[in-house]
């Protein structure tokens, strides 16, 4: 009878290892956080993304004030990212950009981030994007 009991037991606890060990972890993100602001493209202090390929950080915005990571693509197109990087959201580390500007890596887990590749990251989930949108000298980043 007491063999029967340990039996059970173990069974029990073996069927819940496995049923818990096939669980998927929901991927963390980014949370969100409003995001609303405008940059003059005509200030010398965003001068760097007067040329295509280039790409800045706005500080003290998104989230936990990582920054935010403005990319131009191209003479029409700009994209902007969270600087937080989304392996390790809760040490809340901001990447920094790359000698090539369309690159940016975490100084924590060294994953890098493509932005011509839309913020992928080399290993792990991508860059939270923010929405962009050009008027006159004026660019919008918001969510």
């Amino acid at each position: 009878m007491r063999l029967a009991k340990i039996t059970i037991y173990l069974s029990l606890l073996i069927t819940l290892l496995t049923f818990w060990s096939c669980v998927k972890e929901e991927p963390v993100v980014v949370p969100d956080v409003y995001v609303n602001f405008s940059i003059n493209l005509l200030l010398p202090q965003y001068s760097d993304l007067n040329a295509p390929g280039n790409a800045i950080i706005i500080a003290n915005v998104g989230y936990k004030g990582n920054g935010v990571i403005i990319y131009r693509l191209n003479l029409e197109e700009f994209f902007a990212y969270d600087a937080t990087c989304p392996q390790h959201i809760n040490n809340s580390t901001p990447i920094k950009l790359d000698d090539d500007p369309s690159n940016a890596t975490c100084p924590s887990c060294e994953t890098t981030y493509s932005f011509l590749n839309f913020g992928q990251a080399s290993k792990g989930h991508p860059l939270k994007k923010y929405s962009v949108s050009l008027s006159g000298s004026f660019l919008n980043v918001y969510n």
